[in-house]
This record gives structure tokens, sequence and C-alpha cells, in this order.
């Protein structure tokens, strides 16, 4: 019986020490617009060529991507490398379109060459809400994420523009913390949000429109 005491006070203070390390640091997240498991890509013959602008951060707090609260108490902090949330996000699009079998221009600098504009459409966009928390109790942690990302895609071949808001929210409960689960869910969110731009939209003379059943509701 004694034993039996000792390990689980041995196991409690495992747990004591997990649920209070690393209080108040900041995790790094990789966000990524494609899953580790995502299909091949679809190689298309005359891809729509896309030029991915610069993005704004319009969120009302913009210090972090999100908190994890400690079981013991204290939070620790995420956030993605070097803390420019627009660069991150404009990446990961540009990961998704290129998944899809769309043709990115690698950066805005590349949208024009020799005179000529290389890409169809000009894509930007506006970061109205990108968060990812953890909380950590005993023996389990719950993941939530949430993501709106309103879009502009601006034709360059008559100037015409397509606007879309890019809503996505998940959750998870996993056993021990691991930062890769919390990536895991945040880049799904941005993955599914991304799809919608795929899905409600259409190629037409090269140029991006609104699918007929959107632009008449």
């Amino acid at each position: 019986m004694q034993q039996i005491w000792v390990a689980w006070i041995g196991g409690m203070g495992l747990v004591t020490l997990i649920g209070c390390a690393g209080t108040g640091e900041v995790i790094p997240i990789h966000l990524r617009g494609v899953g580790p498991t995502s299909e091949k890509v679809t190689v298309q013959p005359h891809p729509l060529r896309v030029a991915i602008g610069p993005f704004e951060d319009g969120r009302q707090h913009q210090t972090n991507l999100g908190v994890r609260t400690h079981l013991w108490g204290g939070v620790s902090y995420f956030d993605v490398p070097g803390s420019k949330l627009t660069e991150a996000v404009a990446q990961a699009l540009k990961e998704h379109l290129v998944s899809k079998g769309w043709q990115v221009v690698s950066s805005p600098g590349d949208v024009q060459t020799g005179g000529k504009m290389e890409a169809d459409v000009v894509l930007t966009g506006r970061i109205e809400d990108c968060t990812v928390h953890a909380k950590s109790g005993f023996g389990f942690t719950a993941i939530t994420a949430r993501a709106k990302v309103t879009v502009q895609a601006a034709n360059v071949a008559d100037g015409s523009v397509v606007r879309m808001v890019l809503n996505g929210r998940g959750a998870e409960d996993v056993f021990w913390f691991d930062p890769e689960d919390v990536e895991a869910v945040i880049n799904e969110v941005l993955s599914d949000s991304f799809s919608r731009l795929i899905q409600d939209t259409m190629v037409e003379q090269r140029k991006l429109r609104l699918k007929a059943s959107l632009s008449m509701s």
C-alpha cells in the first residue's frame, strides 16, 4: 500500500511539473495552408495566375495568436515566428491555392514583368480574426480555434472585384498538450476557410467570378 501511495504521489508530482512547465513562454505556431495528408495536386492545363498582395491585420488584439491556460494556473502564449501574422496567413493561402492547382506569383513585386501584367487576379486580404487557445485540465487539453479573413480578388483584365469573407471554426480535445496538435487545429480551420474561396468562385475567361447562385443571393 505504501508503494502504491508513493507511486501516486510521484505521478501527481510529474503532472504538476508538466502543468507548470513553460508558464509565460511564447510557443511558436507555424501556419500552413495544407495538411500533411492532403490529396495530390491536380495540374490544370491553363491555371489561373494569381498574385498574393499585402494583407492587413484588422484584429482588435494584435499582441499574439492565443494563449494556453495551464492546469495549475498561469498561461503561455501562441504566436507565429517573427510575430508577422499577415505574412504567415498570406503564405498559407498561397500554399493552399498551389495545392489546388492554381499558379501563384511568388510575390507582389513579380506581378508585373517587362511592362506586361503576368497575373490574372491579384488577391489582397484583411485578417479580422485568427485565434487559437488551449486549456489544460486533469488528463485533457481542450483546443479551440477560429479564423475570419476578408479577401478581395481584383481581376486584371477588366478591373472587376470579387469580395468574400472566409470564416472557420474548429475544436479538439487531446490527452497531453502538444504544440503540433494546436498547429493542426488552427491549420485545418484556415484550410477549410480558404477552400470557400475556390468552392464559391469560378474561372471565366481568366477572370474570377462568384458562382451564379451566390451572386444572385
